[in-house]
């Protein structure tokens, strides 16, 4: 590994732990000698990723939030999903959520939430499951063939599991299938009784940037028609990819400001 990214790993270990941890603690659990392990904590200090708590404690730090802020007020996926995943929640009733994918992570990045107030274990910023839910079957099947083997390996159990193939031709095959279709449905995957319709919105050069959602209670979604609600799903994936083309359909334009008349 890289410096960065071993620095890293322990902004990671903050994530997972869910607490404040000590030094000493942070270096035993990453294997880290003490001079290592204090620089690294230093320099996630200065850069205000984190912050000592007290007892020699240290935690995730006020930068994150501040970066949570920028990507929210910035991020031109998000500013072109917004108004389209608002239009599906009024067309569906359901809610409409979104996701990417870094590295071996799947993460909700945008919800919003319809008039039934489900509630989803997998909200924003909580990392999903890599190969369980309609988003992250969608995610898996457009990455490129040596990506989706590496992480076969790594979860070879779990998609055996989740019926996605026992072994690799067959996830293979299933993932083709996901793409041959251009949508992924899970019943049940993440939360009982829920389920989600999935389609991967693309960047101009072909790469999957985001999959978008509708999460419908079981019910509901019995009651429609299937191939109507996958194919408004997709629309909502081209209607955001268009929207990043064109920002400016992503949000209303401002108003300009006019002179008070004397």
């Amino acid at each position: 590994m890289s410096s960065l990214t071993r620095m890293f790993a322990v902004l990671d270990l903050l994530e997972q732990r869910a607490l404040a941890l000590d030094a000493d603690t942070i270096c035993a659990e990453l294997g880290y000698s003490r001079p290592t392990g204090y620089r690294y904590i230093a320099e996630l200090v200065r850069a205000g990723l984190l912050v000592r708590v007290g007892g020699g404690a240290y935690g995730l730090g006020p930068r994150i939030i501040e970066l949570d802020y920028a990507i929210r007020a910035n991020d031109p996926v998000l500013a072109a999903a917004q108004p389209v995943m608002r239009a599906l929640v009024a067309a569906t009733g359901g809610d409409a959520t979104l996701a990417a994918t870094y590295g071996e992570h799947v993460v909700t990045t945008h919800h919003e939430a319809g008039p039934e107030a489900l509630i989803l274990s997998y909200g924003r910023g909580r990392p999903m499951p890599m190969v369980r839910g309609a988003l992250s079957k969608c995610l898996l099947a457009w990455m490129p063939r040596a990506r989706q083997q590496r992480l076969h390996k790594i979860h070879a159990k779990e998609i055996k599991a989740n019926r996605l193939g026992a072994d690799w031709p067959a996830f293979r095959a299933a993932m083709a299938q996901v793409r041959k279709d251009g949508y992924a449905v899970s019943i049940g995957e993440l939360d009982p009784g829920l389920v989600a319709v999935a389609a991967p919105v693309h960047d101009d050069e072909g790469s999957v940037q985001a999959a978008v959602a509708v999460v419908l209670r079981l019910a509901r979604y019995e009651l429609l028609d299937h191939a109507q609600l996958a194919a408004l799903v997709m629309d909502s994936a081209r209607r955001i990819e268009h929207a990043m083309r064109t920002p400016a359909l992503a949000a209303p334009a401002k108003k300009k400001r006019t002179k008070a008349k004397p």
